[in-house]
């Protein structure tokens, strides 16, 4: 299991490539919660989210002869734009599989910043058995989604930067797809924040998290039905299932409509356009019980890549 040290070492490693992403407030927001909340935007960060940093820190790490070869991943979308721009900085090629119904605009992302892209069938098992082949034949070097050490202290990194700006936090809500994000932040936001009760967040469609959580095992799903590509994952992974076991309070869900909702208020209210996985936990902080308490709240904007006809026709 990681350390708060494997964290802070991962934010040496990509503070020279990384954005500092801002903390940001609403007023209206604060009133209607009753509580100080904090909007970590990640939608501002390089690629549009959270997971360059985590692909950065996991390429960095890979032997020269493992950088020759190349690497290969496998993802919906945001982990694809991650691994091919960290890729491209560190002069690596890179393969990326992506399912047939990934956004457009994700694929066109990967491939500008100068990935292969490998199409696949829609489901989990699907892309992880293309890639473990072009893996097995061509030799690259798999730089997993979220079951990995390097990509979960990259992850954690958000929170070394909510740290640097918060003194105290009572509550941190965190999107969950496979559970990387939650994993290292978890681990990071225990360490800064001894008392803060942490909460894992998903759709209603996609609630493996939450089966898991409560039943204390993994659970697989079928591919789930959800507007937040993000969490189409089946399952979380191990070592991401062991970390939030430990550290995780409780595990929620919000529906699709109420993920919407906060698309349409943070994009009225704060001015940003935030993609529906992004909105997952802001919708949770907004929803689930924690009004009037006058707590200082924390909710990840994990990204804001969204295709803008679906937008449209959702908002």
């Amino acid at each position: 299991m990681i350390s708060i040290e494997d964290i802070t070492l991962a934010y040496r490693n990509i503070k020279p490539v990384v954005h500092h992403t801002p903390l940001l407030t609403s007023r209206w927001m604060n009133e209607q919660c009753g509580s100080q909340v904090f909007f970590k935007a990640e939608n501002f960060q390089r690629i549009g989210a959270f997971k360059i940093r985590g692909a950065y820190n996991k390429i960095l790490s890979l032997s020269p002869e493992e950088k020759r070869r190349g690497i290969v991943a496998h993802s919906s979308g945001n982990h694809a734009q991650g691994v091919a721009l960290a890729a491209r900085l560190l002069y690596v090629k890179a393969v990326v599989v992506m399912p047939k119904n990934s956004p457009h605009i994700k694929v066109e992302a990967t491939q500008s910043y100068g990935a292969e892209v490998v199409f696949c069938e829609d489901s989990s098992d699907d892309r992880e058995r293309v890639a473990a082949a072009l893996q097995k034949e061509f030799g690259y070097a798999m730089v997993p989604p979220f079951d990995d050490d390097k990509i979960i202290a990259g992850q954690g990194t958000v929170m070394v930067e909510v740290a640097e700006e918060l003194d105290s936090l009572d509550y941190l809500f965190v999107p969950v797809g496979g559970g990387g994000l939650i994993s290292g932040c978890a681990v990071a936001a225990r360490h800064y924040f001894p008392g803060i009760r942490i909460i894992g967040v998903e759709t209603e469609p996609a609630n493996d998290g939450q089966q898991s959580f409560r039943k204390k095992e993994i659970v697989r799903i079928a591919p789930p039905a959800t507007i937040a590509d993000g969490m189409r994952t089946q399952s979380v992974g191990r070592r991401n299932f062991e970390i939030i076991m430990k550290y995780v309070d409780d595990m929620v869900t919000v529906t699709d409509a109420q993920v919407i909702d906060m698309m349409r208020l943070l994009m009225q209210r704060m001015k940003i356009i935030v993609e529906p996985t992004g909105a997952v936990a802001p919708a949770a902080a907004f929803r689930h019980g924690i009004n009037g308490s006058g707590k200082n709240i924390c909710a990840i904007i994990s990204g804001g890549n969204v295709e803008p006809s679906l937008l449209k026709q959702w908002l």
